[in-house]
């Protein structure tokens, strides 16, 4: 063979054999790497799971963008269940344990061996979680166990966000708090979800959820886009690989309608009341003032918007975010601690007592009860004499009473409407409902319930917050209710005259929430629009775009013509004011705090509203600035504040509720509403404080806790 036929055949050899090559490395990288994630998917075994990541919760913000609920990064020590399974047995991992709840005790965490134990072993986490046994550490820790490895096993310090409260326990019934979500909890909010979706909002057993307050209501746009990790796991359950994952987008924010300085104020002055009317002596033979509970709520008329919700007792929401005990959360439900956890303002319900005389005499003259006779019973400038007793005429003492009394006992007196509504005159409404509603041909013997309902009372109000109260309008069909249900003992058959007369007041079976009764004040002060109330004003995402806002939500106008608001607001009027003829029930209130009421008018009511065998409730509604038909003050726009002022235990409304609304009606009238502070500003003063003390020097800045709610906390 010649030379340069083997030459040409080792070059065929050579181009042959650099194919072969060429095809055996492109299917190599071809199965390495273009392959690669579905063949190791289709290993023996091999499987890919997922664990996520909670989405930091978007912020709740006030009226003004202060942030009212936060998050905050805090260390959190985690254990590794698969490094506890591969490499310590039972005594072991006990050892283990208590050395570890030994550590974080130490730390400044109390922690106990059987609650590490518990964490562990809770079957809301999945077998590639890092459980979580201790949360908000010290940061210490974190150097304390990593350079311990051979004595933590599995043991990690990492960082997590939680829920932060820069005010406190400010606005805590409103705003609620966040635990562990239940499995009923679980099993309803992923049956909506697409899980497909890269964006959907999934749950997992061991994610925290709102569980009241904006936190509930609002929760799907608080709750984040959960981040994923994604492993390859072999048939052992051991990692061998990571897969591209996915980065949690934080929640949206709410924006609310409350001021959080006016919050702060109502809870102050609330909280102060309620210790002044415990110290009130009760007579003899009568329940004591417990005064242990109560509520205010301040709208806006203009808009419905909540200005400031307090409820007392209350509760800190911070307790929740490391998790509480059992025991704990039973004293916070307990009826014997008047269970702080309560929202009273939309989940208390009580007899308005003569705050409902407004809507009584709405009603009588809407329907024709007062105004001209014939067909009114008596006219709105009429005199009725008022002994502090009211007899029935033509009563059967067999179908129910005839005589009626009330606490004035002084001799006779001459009331109008506006005097009535003045000096809170009981005999008056008495004859308004036993010879005015009660005497109309059935339906129209119901004029006051029907009143009731149009200014919003019987039917929940709409307000953005969950689990409210609808409250009561007793009528016969009500009665046929709770007779067919075995709670009352008659029907609505048996509905009597006292039946009548009772709810011209505001008592018998009659019940509203404070926000309701807010509502009602509100609703007349702006000339008859009811609006549902609102609680937030828009949901903005982390970048600040706006994703959704609330504007007024009006339910109905009632269209209150002014001869029937004149009189009335004359009577409100002179219910916070020293009169040439009679003095307000809520004068000397007013008149201590100092209103200026010639610049800013006061239109209000007092309310008591008795409770069998224990102290009367205390009640005051108002709203301001209030036109004052009877001076010829006609005030620019609508009234800016409706307030209602609700204390259990506590005596006349004229002692307890109406120097409380009072308190709060000043600094808003003058402009003077005291900055909330914030729980750093409250330690930082506490601190200045501490040091001028230590240096003999006299508090330059005044006393902390004068001004602030938050200065309160601090206190307690």
């Amino acid at each position: 063979m010649s030379e340069e036929s083997r030459s040409v055949r080792l070059r065929i050899f050579g181009v042959v054999a650099m194919c072969l090559f060429a095809a055996m490395f492109a299917r190599l990288w071809y199965l390495q790497v273009l392959e690669r994630e579905e063949l190791q998917l289709e290993a023996l075994g091999n499987v890919v799971e997922s664990v996520y990541e909670q989405a930091p919760r978007g912020r709740i913000l006030d009226r003004d963008g202060r942030v009212l609920v936060d998050n905050k990064v805090v260390q959190v020590v985690t254990i590794d269940p698969r490094v506890l399974a591969d490499e310590l047995d039972a005594d072991e991992r006990e050892e283990m344990y208590l050395r570890l709840a030994v550590a974080v005790s130490r730390s400044g965490r109390l922690t106990k061996l059987d609650a590490v134990e518990d964490e562990v072993l809770d079957p809301e986490y999945g077998p590639f979680d890092d459980i979580p046994v201790a949360v908000d550490v010290d940061p210490q820790l974190l150097v304390f166990i990593g350079e311990r490895p051979d004595e933590f096993p599995g043991v990690e310090v990492v960082q997590q966000t939680v829920r932060s409260y820069p005010y406190g326990n400010l606005a805590a019934h409103l705003l609620g708090y966040v635990g562990p979500i239940t499995l009923d909890e679980f099993e309803a909010a992923n049956t909506s979800i697409d899980p497909t979706d890269p964006e959907a909002k999934t749950y997992q057993l061991s994610d925290d959820v709102g569980k009241t307050g904006i936190e509930r209501i609002f929760e799907d746009q608080l709750r984040g886009v959960p981040g994923e990790r994604r492993y390859v796991v072999n048939d052992v359950g051991r990692i061998i690989d990571e897969l591209p994952g996915r980065q949690a987008i934080p929640g949206n924010d709410v924006w609310l309608t409350i001021d959080i300085d006016v919050q702060a104020l109502a809870e102050r002055e609330l909280a102060d009341g309620l210790d002044r009317a415990r110290d009130q002596r009760a007579k003899a033979g009568e329940a004591a003032f417990e005064a242990a509970a109560g509520s205010v709520v301040a709208i806006d008329p203009r808009d419905g918007g909540v200005v400031a919700m307090a409820s007392f007792p209350t509760y800190d929401p911070a307790e929740f975010v490391n998790g509480i005990s059992t025991r704990q959360f039973e004293q916070l439900t307990a009826e014997e601690n008047y269970s702080p956890i309560l929202n009273r303002a939309i989940q208390g319900t009580y007899a308005p007592g003569s705050t409902f005389k407004l809507v009584t005499s709405v009603a009588a003259m809407e329907q024709g009860i007062i105004g001209p006779s014939p067909p009114g019973l008596i006219e709105v400038d009429g005199g009725y004499l008022d002994t502090g007793t009211y007899l029935l005429p033509g009563c059967d003492e067999e179908s129910g009473t005839c005589e009626f009394t009330s606490p004035y006992s002084g001799g006779g007196r001459s009331v109008t409407l506006r005097d009535a509504l003045v000096v809170s005159s009981d005999t008056y409404y008495y004859r308004i409902g036993g010879e005015g509603f009660f005497r109309l041909p059935r339906p129209e013997d119901e004029g006051i319930q029907a009143t009731a309902r149009a200014m919003g009372l019987g039917t929940s109000s709409g307000v953005q917050l969950p689990y409210e109260r609808a409250g009561v309008v007793p009528d016969r069909e009500y009665f046929d209710e709770q007779y067919a249900a075995g709670v009352f003992l008659r029907d609505g058959d048996q509905w009597y005259a006292g039946d009548t007369i009772n709810l011209s007041i505001g008592q018998g079976d009659l019940l509203v929430t404070p926000l309701q009764l807010a509502n009602v004040y509100a609703t007349f002060g702006n000339g008859g629009r009811l609006h549902q109330p609102n609680i937030a004003t828009k949901v903005t995402a982390a970048d600040g775009t706006v994703v959704r806002e609330f504007g007024p939500r009006v339910l109905r106008d009632l269209e209150i013509p002014a001869e029937i608001t004149e009189p009335i607001l004359d009577g409100l009027n002179g219910v916070t004011r020293t009169g040439a003829i009679y003095n307000g029930t809520a004068s000397e209130a007013f008149g201590d705090v100092g209103v200026p009421l010639d610049r800013w008018p006061v239109a209000g009511k007092t309310g008591t509203a008795e409770r069998d065998g224990k102290a009367d409730t205390s009640l005051f509604a108002a709203f301001g600035p209030a036109d004052y038909p009877g001076l010829g003050i006609d005030v620019p726009g609508e009234p800016e504040l409706a307030v209602a002022v609700v204390m259990e235990e506590a005596g006349f409304g004229s002692v307890a509720a109406a120097p409380v609304s009072a308190r709060i009606m000043e600094p808003v009238a003058t402009g003077a509403v005291p900055r909330a502070r914030t729980t750093d500003e409250v330690s930082a003063l506490i601190a200045e404080a501490a040091l001028d003390a230590v240096a003999g020097e006299p508090d330059a800045g005044g006393t902390v806790g004068d001004e602030g709610a938050a200065d309160g906390e601090a206190e307690s």
